[in-house]
């Protein structure tokens, strides 16, 4: 009776609606339209969760940027943003980290050697692990979930305006085909994912085939549900997950980023996978 009757205290002095700035995201143009986009306190609020929020504010704004790399944060006035991020929002415990896709799209082509992509590789893991070590640094009880990507359209977005930043890109990368490169993009960010293997306070939680899992492939052929994780490498992440671009008179999609929706189902298993237990110790440690 006694501990019922704790139990019973404790929960009706929980601050049920207050709310608590937890997350911290950091990275490209991923984390920069999943922040935009507000996709994680929706996320949050519809799984019952509304007291945890994502930083937003001057010190979030400034550590998600588009087109930056890995190699771009090491630098020291860059890694000072994440860790101010940090300092002056004291009540972030969490850092969900989105590197590494631009530095593997802006540098790897299918004429390089093994040796040269193992080089390109080791790179990226140790610019991603100085990060970590930086972000760790300022706190032992922060954690940090490394999210990744998914795999991009190259096959159906090259044409029009937002195709002339797409086909310099895919030239760039010698036109590979899509399964070499959706082959070489899951060999990449498996060796970024092996740091959370490494240490305790990072996690990882794998996106690939997601897009195509919910939405089937690009001409219909193959339905919602039916390709599970990771997807099929031999198909693009079908062209209604990409993201769309207005112009007005006419829209065109994105090769690599997703839309809204997509972000909404990706983030969504950030929370299965990750967030709801993260944030569910409170409960938990009562029962146990």
């Amino acid at each position: 009776m006694r501990k019922k009757f704790i139990l019973f205290v404790l929960f009706i002095g929980l601050p049920a609606f207050a709310q608590t700035d937890k997350v911290l995201l950091v990275g490209d143009s991923w984390a920069q339209q999943q922040y935009s986009d507000d996709i994680h306190n929706a996320v949050f609020d519809v799984n019952g969760y509304t007291n945890i929020r994502i930083l937003q504010n001057a010190d979030a704004t400034a550590v998600v940027i588009d087109g930056t790399t890995a190699g771009d944060w090491v630098v020291p006035s860059e890694l000072q943003k994440i860790t101010d991020a940090l300092i002056n929002n004291p009540s972030v415990d969490t850092v969900q980290l989105t590197l590494g896709g631009n530095d593997f799209l802006d540098n790897w082509n299918t004429s390089m050697t093994m040796m040269e992509v193992d080089a390109l590789k080791n790179q990226i893991v140790a610019d991603l692990q100085t990060i970590i070590d930086a972000i760790l640094a300022v706190d032992i009880n922060i954690e940090i979930v490394l999210s990744f990507y998914d795999y991009p359209n190259f096959e159906e977005t090259l044409g029009g305006l937002v195709g002339i930043v797409c086909s310099d890109l895919y030239n760039n990368m010698m036109q590979p085909s899509t399964t070499e490169l959706n082959t070489m993009a899951l060999e990449f960010t498996s060796a970024f994912a092996q740091i959370a293997s490494q240490n305790p306070k990072v996690f990882h939680v794998s996106h690939w085939g997601r897009m195509q899992n919910a939405y089937g492939s690009s001409d219909g052929s193959i339905g919602p549900g039916v390709i599970q994780l990771p997807g099929d490498v031999s198909l693009t992440s079908p062209l209604i997950a990409m993201r769309e671009h207005d112009f007005g008179i006419f829209t065109e999609r994105d090769c690599f980023h997703l839309t809204p929706e997509g972000y909404d189902i990706l983030v969504q298993a950030l929370f299965e996978e990750y967030y709801q237990y993260r944030f569910d110790t409170i409960f938990k440690s009562l029962f146990e």
